[in-house]
């Protein structure tokens, strides 16, 4: 396995990813169904429940590797740079997040290269003509340390994830959330 992999959540080749009226007839817990279904700001729901506890970590940004989880049913076929974020409250992993940017997208907005550890969230809610789509659901296999983006933990189970295409001003990204025992 190569470091790209490394650092790629564990999964089949091909993801089945599920609508809302999908996950509908799956057995998941109503504290998750609630994140899952969450159309607010992850990052602020996180905040009002962390407080001072709440940080982002950046653990990737521009220059990236493109996996199946992102592409598959995408529309998007040429990606410019991939971030990846974990957001924690206190010692415990909450939420992993990638955004997949596509060079248009890239080239058009130059602003998402260089976030940071600015919640994306936060910065799409500022501005016009941003648009998201419809949430699709899957449920990522067991996780350990060698699997995971995030290779200093472990985490064992099966994660959910959602995945939604934000568009600004005819401009993809696709943002895929992963829930995380720590939530």
């Amino acid at each position: 396995m190569n470091s790209n992999q490394n650092r790629s959540l564990a999964r089949p080749r091909e993801t089945n990813w599920l609508t809302e009226q999908g996950i509908q007839k799956e057995q998941i817990d109503p504290p998750m169904r609630s994140w899952l279904l969450e159309k607010g700001l992850l990052t602020k729901r996180l905040q009002g429940l962390c407080g001072v506890h709440f940080r982002l970590e950046v653990l990737h940004e521009p220059g990236a590797d493109w996996d199946s989880l992102t592409l598959a049913n995408s529309s998007i076929a040429t990606y410019e740079f991939k971030r990846e974020v974990v957001m924690w409250c206190g010692e415990e992993p909450c939420i992993y997040a990638q955004t997949n940017v596509s060079e248009s997208t890239a080239n058009m907005h130059p602003w998402l290269r260089t976030l940071g550890a600015e919640p994306l969230g936060e910065r799409l809610q500022s501005l016009a003509d941003v648009t998201r789509s419809d949430f699709a659901f899957t449920c990522v296999g067991a996780c350990d340390s060698d699997d995971y983006p995030v290779g200093r933990l472990s985490i064992t189970g099966p994660l959910w994830a959602r995945r939604s295409t934000f568009t600004i001003r005819n401009h993809e990204l696709i943002v895929i959330e992963v829930f995380l025992p720590g939530l």
